[in-house]
């Protein structure tokens, strides 16, 4: 037995299982209908699930809810696992693994065995084929893969996996940050050559698999995409019950990208107007989402301007940052390579215009997100600006103060990725966006492309006028699409669990079949037969 077959094994024996979190497919070993419906599979489109990563358990339960689901509709389906071998995953972060120990002994000493194991005992009752990463690695030998047109990829994903390991925009200064980023980039070229090794032996016609970034997952889709095999990526979206798929990419890229035909001569009435308003008026508390970071923050303006000791004679701009190390890949529209160079700038520019006041809101996320940031704007800022005059103000991370109500007394946003510049324009605010936001190019927004344009379009603030009609008549529409159609509702997805977003939970196979859950069946056509991922329930 070679070396990674122990390990799986060990693993395998050693985890510690969370009960309840995954779904128990046991119950379908000696169901009538699920062996024949995989027997009939046999031959059938070719679909490999990518999971990669087991512990990231609401994703890979949700794939294994796929992999039923797309087996019922005919498709031959296997997964693959990491069972232990890559030298860093996504898996791996400041608050679960020392950066001493991870350099030293990498995610085996306290992340895999509660990793692959229990991925691998939820899947294993499917009966459906289960590949290791190990077992294309066994013999020594690496695939006939290139990785010459491949390798500016690789890199790009696991310079993001180091930042997302540090929670940092920018690697530590010294050998540590070296070194982490070196075995991202080892696991990187490693999952490559599984990859390669795997589609020496068969091709699938179709991968679907989450996020489609960091690694494992940017570097299987980096080698799937450049062999022309079709990849669908995913990820939870916001509101509660729902999945965001796309087609080719993560959906960090593909939402900038999106054929607006695909929302803007969609029907549109009173009726759909009413219901996206009302849920974006649920996201000022968060009621109808998985994940919020509003919840019990301060909503009254008269508090908020005497808190901030804002003077109501001046103009109010609001500017709203993102998580510094968050899905730092290249966005070939931003104005700025950062979102730190491009808060600093616009800091420099209102230093010198006290006729205007700054109010910079630092996200939420930084402290509440799963991987706090240990790289903080606000420490950013006044590292770089010591005291800042009286008209620019900061609100931190941790202060219970609402961002839909500070916005509300603003007569611009500035953004550089946020979601919440949609939202925004919604409202009839103009939105400002110098990155890579999901709102640039909808003719709702002011888009920028350089530090240049940026400054000119400062140089008109204060706005005169509120967005125009047709304006948030388009926004509207946009955030209709993007909230009610891209994010396809799941029936089987129980948000009703204290630990996670949700839970998969199915009783019986009836549940999945095409006809049963109508979200279920767009995502899976969408995989099987490249299908826009839209739903119209």
């Amino acid at each position: 037995m070679s070396r990674n077959s122990r390990l799986a094994q060990m693993l395998l024996r050693n985890y510690r299982p969370y009960s309840g979190i995954r779904p128990n497919w046991s119950w379908l070993r000696n169901d009538p209908e699920w062996i024949a419906a995989c027997q009939k599979a046999q031959g059938g489109q070719r679909v490999l699930v990518a999971t990669g990563t087991g512990s990231n358990w609401p994703c890979s339960a949700l794939e294994s809810l796929l992999g039923v689901a797309l087996t019922l509709r005919g498709a031959e389906v296997r997964f693959i696992l990491c069972d232990g071998v890559l030298p860093a995953c996504q898996e791996c972060d400041h608050q679960w693994l020392s950066t001493s120990d991870f350099i030293r002994r990498g995610p085996q000493s306290k992340l895999c065995r509660s990793c692959f194991g229990p991925a691998y005992d939820m899947l294993a009752p499917l009966g459906l084929p289960i590949l290791r990463y190990s077992q294309f690695l066994e013999d020594g030998s690496v695939s006939r893969l290139s990785l010459d047109d491949l390798n500016e990829n690789l890199f790009e994903h696991a310079h993001a996996g180091a930042l997302r390991y540090f929670g940092r925009g920018t690697l530590p200064i010294g050998k540590d940050g070296q070194a982490i980023l070196a075995r991202y980039q080892d696991a990187a070229h490693m999952t490559a050559h599984v990859v390669g090794r795997l589609l020496d032996e068969q091709k699938p016609d179709v991968a679907v698999f989450h996020h489609g970034i960091y690694v494992p997952q940017g570097a299987v889709s980096s080698v799937l995409r450049d062999a022309g095999i079709r990849v669908v990526n995913w990820g939870p979206a916001y509101r509660k019950g729902t999945a965001i798929f796309s087609h080719g990419d993560s959906y960090h890229h593909t939402m900038i990208d999106e054929d607006p035909a695909q929302w803007s001569d969609m029907p549109w009435s009173n009726k759909e107007e009413s219901l996206v308003m009302e849920y974006l008026r649920s996201r000022w508390t968060g009621g109808n989402d998985w994940i919020n970071f509003q919840a019990d923050a301060e909503q009254d303006n008269g508090a908020i301007m005497a808190g901030l000791a804002l003077d109501p004679s001046r103009p109010v701009i609001g500017l709203l940052t993102n998580v510094i190390w968050d899905a730092q890949l290249h966005f070939r529209q931003s104005a700025f390579p950062s979102m730190l160079e491009w808060l600093f700038a616009s800091i420099e520019y209102f230093v010198n215009h006290p006729d205007l006041q700054l109010v910079i809101r630092i996200h939420p996320a930084e402290v509440l997100g799963s991987v706090p940031s240990c790289q903080r704007a606000a420490n950013e800022i006044f590292n770089r600006f010591g005291i800042l005059p009286p008209h620019i103000k900061v609100i931190g991370p941790e202060e219970k103060i609402s961002t839909y109500s500070l916005m509300t007394l603003c007569n611009s946003a500035l953004v550089y990725g946020t979601k919440t510049a949609l939202e925004l324009a919604c409202t009839g605010l103009p939105v400002v966006v110098a990155g890579e936001a999901w709102s640039r190019g909808k003719g709702f927004t002011v888009d920028v492309s350089s530090p240049e344009e940026y400054r000119r379009v400062l140089d008109t603030l204060p706005f005169t006028n509120p967005l125009s009609d047709e304006q948030i008549n388009a926004a509207r529409k946009y955030a209709y699409h993007f909230f009610f159609r891209r994010m396809i509702p799941l029936r089987s997805l129980d948000p009703h669990t204290y630990f996670g977003p949700y839970r998969v939970k199915v009783n019986h196979l009836d549940e999945l079949l095409p006809d049963a859950d109508p979200g279920l069946s767009v995502i899976c056509n969408g995989i099987l037969s490249g299908s826009p991922f839209v739903s119209n329930l």
